[in-house]
């Protein structure tokens, strides 16, 4: 790893570019391909209807989002250059602790930038262009508002600069992170019941929290767990019952 960090440290900035563009479309084809092959899956279960072909908006904005997404990159590579942004390759028990501290403190910060994302005032200015995708498809993840993509990312960045994160923990959660948002806008559950049962997901979050906030705007704000709709009563009153159904319900749609 201290290898690839040199090499990392001697790129120009027209190499981070090129790099960045080539990492985000690939991390994009994997979340499409990946979307379309769980739901193929005999065993899933439908909870919004199916949306049929990507139409031609998701398309201009899952563009836009490559691009801006690269540009965070960029930035992240920049921050890092200055020494405002620390990274450590060492191998060991730090890499388990900044993981989970690095998915705990992003879960608080989007549930809280969600949570403000939401507000009257704001929520026509950039979250409600993704709220109009409510039969969700996998190129849902990236259907936002350039805003919104530069709110998230701040707070990326801003995550990273409050401690010296292992990189090999900044990888496991930027594969968790790429997992989770793709599972949270196929619109179906993909868990078997035992899953959903047990007492990791009473607090990890399921596919059913975010597909049905899709649904339901104002509640299950949270992305990687239902800790913080939990704690500040925005989880959904039936998630639970939901959760622990043998088959869930699909989400009513209001037309």
């Amino acid at each position: 790893m201290d290898a690839a960090l040199d090499w990392a440290w001697r790129l120009d900035v027209g190499q981070v570019v090129g790099l960045a563009l080539l990492e985000n479309v690939i991390l994009f084809l994997i979340a499409v391909g990946v979307g379309n092959a769980v739901l193929r899956l005999p065993t899933v279960v439908r909870l919004l209807p199916d949306p049929g072909r990507i139409s031609r908006l998701q398309a201009w904005l899952a563009g836009g989002a490559i691009l801006m997404n690269s540009l965070i990159t960029v930035a992240g590579w920049g921050l890092w250059k200055t020494g405002i942004i620390h990274l450590n390759a060492d191998p060991g028990l730090q890499i388990l602790t900044d993981f989970v501290l690095l998915l705990l403190l992003m879960d608080l910060l989007m549930y809280a930038g969600h949570a403000v994302a939401h507000r009257p005032q704001l929520f026509p200015l950039a979250h409600a262009l993704h709220h109009r995708f409510v039969d969700a498809r996998p190129a849902t993840l990236y259907a936002l508002h350039p805003l919104e993509i530069c709110g998230f990312g701040g707070l990326w960045l801003a995550a990273l600069a409050t401690h010296a994160f292992s990189v090999w923990a900044i990888l496991a959660y930027t594969a968790v992170n790429l997992i989770f948002g793709i599972f949270g806008h196929l619109g179906v559950e993909v868990l078997p019941l035992a899953a959903r049962r047990s007492r990791v997901f009473r607090w990890v979050a399921t596919p059913s929290l975010h597909a049905g906030h899709h649904v339901q705007p104002s509640v299950n704000l949270g992305f990687y767990t239902s800790i913080w709709d939990r704690l500040f009563g925005t989880l959904a009153p039936d998630y639970d019952q939901r959760r622990l159904s043998t088959e869930p319900e699909p989400y009513a749609l209001v037309t």
